[in-house]
């Protein structure tokens, strides 16, 4: 078995059965991306544990498409990801001056993440406390945050929607990139729609800006799509994710 194969099917696996399901269509046309330097994608939810701060009361991240290499080594990482549910990190403190928010967007930023769906995409750091044989603190230093749309519950593996910039006389036409995120794997697709998402008209058209510019973070399922000279594969998106703050 070539590198490339055990590589694939390792970060396959790292998906999850579901996810692997739901994704299986596109990997005949996968393409490989070098990793981000950015850090890994995480859900974040508050820690309501009763205990003295900072080893409880800050943030509990988990990494969509349960995948992370930061939850202590790359073994222990591979081996959390093929668990149903991801294991989830805590941090005491979130980082947010690679993000330039003022004090009154971190405040909303962070009611948001207690009644809603948000991710943040960052850096875990260690911070030692204490004067002897002090516990390691993480902090993750964000450099991205999305926001959801409405109240829809994500389904499907999370994705970066992008246009590819091509157009075609015909259809079907690869008009779009999918990209999901936490691993190296992206795929073109032809057909996008927002249905199952619940988008009101704003939303919509500030979806699609988003995917002609920054690209937009969804969540979302694959159908058969029939075009005029074929088939092809779309994405219906269950939840949309805008960028924070709005750019």
């Amino acid at each position: 078995m070539n590198s490339l194969f055990s590589w694939s099917i390792k970060n396959i696996l790292q998906l999850g059965i579901v996810s692997l399901l739901l994704i299986a269509p596109w990997l005949a046309a996968q393409d490989i991306r070098p990793a981000p330097n950015e850090g890994s994608t995480y859900l974040v939810t508050p820690d309501y544990r009763k205990c003295a701060f900072p080893a409880c009361g800050g943030w509990f991240l988990t990494p969509v498409n349960q995948l992370s290499l930061q939850l202590e080594d790359e073994q222990t990482a591979y081996e959390n990801s093929l668990l149903p549910a991801a294991r989830s990190i805590y941090v005491s403190h979130i980082d947010y001056r690679r993000l330039r928010l003022t004090k009154e967007q971190i405040r909303e930023l962070e009611e948001r993440i207690h009644g809603e769906h948000v991710l943040l995409r960052g850096v875990l750091s260690d911070n030692v406390i204490g004067p002897q044989n002090p516990p390691q603190i993480r902090t993750l230093r964000a450099n991205g945050a999305w926001v959801s749309a409405n109240k829809t519950e994500p389904f499907g593996p999370f994705l970066r929607i992008s246009s590819t910039g091509i157009v075609c006389i015909t259809t079907p036409c690869p008009y779009y990139k999918a990209e999901l995120i936490n691993t190296a794997f992206s795929t073109i697709f032809h057909d996008l729609n927002f249905e199952k998402a619940e988008l009101d008209r704003e939303q919509t058209g500030r979806a699609w800006q988003a995917i002609a510019s920054e690209g937009l973070v969804i969540t979302g399922v694959t159908y058969d799509y029939e075009g005029m000279t074929g088939p092809g594969t779309g994405i219906a998106a269950t939840k949309v994710f805008f960028s924070y703050p709005e750019k």
